[in-house]
């Protein structure tokens, strides 16, 4: 007997399986079509081809068949008798989506975008955007994305639907017409730290050009800014016994949502800088002023709810940590800041902290973030037990950690098709004049589509006294960051001739 639903998939992994897959669901459909097995309702056989499966079970999940629909799917060549569905590219039956193709590189590649020469002599691969997954990473096409009006490379998917009645057919003839595209945008920078006179440009005459300079529109320009704040904003309590201590006036909070920042995380090593009043006081601020943040709280229970904000119908959650060594002095964050079920402070990066992201983070359809303060001050190179533990969170169910505290960029690492930054170095935090690389930094622009990273865009820029500017010669930040990059693991291209050949019939 064949359940309800059930889908039959050959795989030709090697010859003999390939020919046995192939025997076993002949054998099944051809029975099912004489009836002698017994099915709970009408089989429907799909063709279709490896390609294109995902596509189906993408259509399917949208617009569920009728109760009772038995799936079997079959080789292109093999007609029986019964409902057929014909899954295809060809210009015949119904458009059921709309696909747009996207050049491909692996992450770590220095191509920044792709021309139709690069697409129709090879020299990069093509995909459907919903087949893009880390190391992989789509790249614009001519400069122009795919949900930007003018993008020259999509291709319909059609399906035929021979020999139906009843129910099947008006499932059939209600299918709705193609959604637009929506790719949500998620932009992050590294350590903000609006103190020595940044707040004061802030408030004054044109405070956000001053301070953003030539990054407004881009920074604006996302559906969802972070970053991490790394002062205290408030006016109340005394310095805490530390080299570095920073505080900024309260009202510069609302110039940073201004300038489009949507989550600021606090769980950093400046946080208390000026003891707990203060630390309740900027958690105030930023919700004044409409900011979400998270991994930190007035107790443990606040500190471990994540940030949830939602993009259309993608929902997305963050959650951030700190696991920053102690000071040079001796400050020992873990001791000083850390949450506790009666005092307030951050979330912390041990067993209790992976145990809440895993609470937040698993059995969930939220694209998932971590952010982390950890690692070691001025390395280009994440230590053992920052990648260890950031790649812990990745298998805690997180599809993006950003790093922060080395106040220099490190490489980016795709695992198990998520995407770890190690450290995104200084955006906003002057007086890192003369420090090697304290001053070049990016903006990390990730475009996710049904849940999951398929863009991956680094636009570098450069801190010059209180204002941040897009790099007028970016190529060195570039290539250094793809290099550290590329240091930490590549993996081979797949294979994508079929779909090279499909966007070159499109142009």
């Amino acid at each position: 007997m064949i359940a309800r639903g059930t889908l039959l998939v050959t795989r030709p992994a090697a010859v003999y399986a390939a020919c046995a897959d192939m025997m076993r669901t002949l054998t099944l459909a051809l029975a099912i079509a004489a009836g002698a097995l017994p099915v709970f309702g009408s089989p429907l056989f799909v063709h279709t081809s490896d390609d294109l499966w995902p596509e189906w079970i993408r259509l399917i999940s949208r617009s569920p068949l009728p109760a009772g629909t038995d799936v079997v799917r079959l080789p292109p060549d093999f007609d029986p008798p019964g409902a057929i569905a014909t899954l295809s590219l060809e210009p015949t039956g119904r458009v059921v989506d709309v696909m747009p193709l996207v050049p491909v590189v692996q992450l770590g590649d220095e191509m920044r975008s792709a021309t139709r020469g690069d697409v129709e002599r090879g020299a990069v691969r093509s995909l459907p955007l919903c087949a893009v997954t880390l190391p992989d990473v789509a790249l614009p096409l001519e400069g122009v994305l795919p949900d930007q009006a003018g993008y020259p490379l999509h291709v319909n998917v059609t399906l035929r639907l021979e020999r139906a009645e009843g129910q099947l057919l008006a499932w059939y003839s209600t299918l709705p017409a193609p959604s637009p595209l929506s790719i949500v945008w998620i932009q992050a920078v590294g350590d903000v730290m609006p103190a020595r006179g940044v707040d004061e440009a802030l408030l004054g005459r044109d405070g956000l050009a001053r301070v953003f300079g030539d990054t407004l529109d881009l920074l604006r320009g996302s559906d969802l800014l972070l970053g991490n704040l790394e002062s205290s904003a408030s006016e109340a309590g005394p310095p805490q016994d530390k080299r570095y201590t920073f505080r900024f006036r309260p009202a510069a909070v609302g110039k940073l949502k201004e300038g489009g920042f949507s989550y600021l995380s606090l769980a950093n090593n400046h946080t208390f800088d000026f003891g707990r009043e203060s630390f309740l006081r900027t958690l105030a601020a930023l919700s004044q002023w409409g900011i979400a943040t998270s991994g930190a709280g007035a107790d443990l229970p606040e500190a471990s709810r994540p940030a949830v904000m939602r993009v259309g119908e993608q929902e997305v959650r963050v959650l951030a940590f700190g696991a920053f060594p102690p000071d040079s002095n001796g400050f020992d964050g873990h001791k000083v800041e850390r949450a506790a079920d009666s005092r307030p402070g951050i979330l912390w990066l041990d067993d209790q902290g992976l145990a809440i992201a895993d609470r937040a983070f698993s059995g969930t359809k939220a694209f998932t973030i971590a952010f982390v303060h950890g690692g070691q001050e001025w390395s280009v190179t994440p230590s053992p037990e920052q990648k260890r533990l950031y790649r812990e969170l990745i298998r805690h169910g997180a599809c993006l950690v950003i790093g922060a505290h080395p106040h220099v960029l490190e490489g980016m690492e795709a695992i198990q098709g998520n995407l770890v930054a190690y450290s995104l170095g200084n955006f906003l935090f002057p007086g890192m004049g003369g420090t090697p690389g304290g001053q070049e930094s990016i903006i990390l622009r990730l475009g996710v589509y049904e849940g999951k990273i398929r863009f991956v865009q680094a636009f570098p820029v450069r801190l010059s006294g209180g204002t941040v500017r897009r790099d007028a010669d970016d190529g060195r930040i570039w290539r250094e960051l793809m290099a550290r990059t590329r240091a930490l693991g590549r993996l081979s291209p797949p294979p994508s001739e079929g779909w090279q050949k499909k966007a070159r019939e499109v142009f």
